[in-house]
């Protein structure tokens, strides 16, 4: 009897959690916890708008929590695959600067470096100034009417060199 009883329990336990039917968190569970279980479901079923909500609610409203500095990891993640390379920047910098102890530190390091480099790139191009731009034209024409002056008594040196070297040899 207890026998059968007790395989008529394994056996609904078994049912319920291997049939799908256990929830792995619940939608109304708005713990630091609860949203990150369901930002990392929603990130594994390429719901990447969600994700990135969710994580975003756990870097603003529970800094402090266990779950805070990997949200802020796939959040900035989330935001290069996104194409939001300014926002993933600040993101890999605020875990840099408010959770120097983390798991997430290195990762974040090297995001942030190549991204640095990406936006240095990006606005190498437009930092140019047109009046500099003039202002360098002008400098490169008198440094080219020095040169021409230059090679002009560079010249004029080496026809005195082989004047000089003809008299030498008389």
């Amino acid at each position: 009897m207890i026998f059968k009883l007790y395989a008529i329990i394994t056996l609904c336990l078994g049912v319920l959690l291997f049939s799908g039917c256990a929830p792995q968190y619940y939608e109304g569970d708005n713990s630091p916890r609860g949203l990150f279980m369901r930002g990392q479901q929603a990130l594994k079923e390429h719901r990447f708008n969600e994700a990135h909500y969710l994580y975003s609610e756990i870097a603003k409203k529970y800094p402090k929590s266990d779950y805070a500095d990997e949200a802020l990891y796939k959040k900035g993640y989330l935001e290069v695959y996104l194409s939001e390379y300014d926002d993933a920047r600040k993101s890999f910098s605020a875990l840099l600067k408010n959770y120097p102890s983390s798991k997430w530190r290195f990762d974040a390091s090297l995001w942030d470096g190549v991204l640095g480099e990406l936006s240095a790139c990006k606005n190498a191009g437009k930092s140019v100034d047109k009046s500099d731009l003039s202002d360098k034209s002008e400098s490169i024409r008198a440094l080219q009417k020095q040169l021409e002056k230059m090679s002009a008594e560079n010249e004029e040196l080496r026809e005195q060199l082989r004047k000089l070297r003809q008299l030498l040899q008389e």
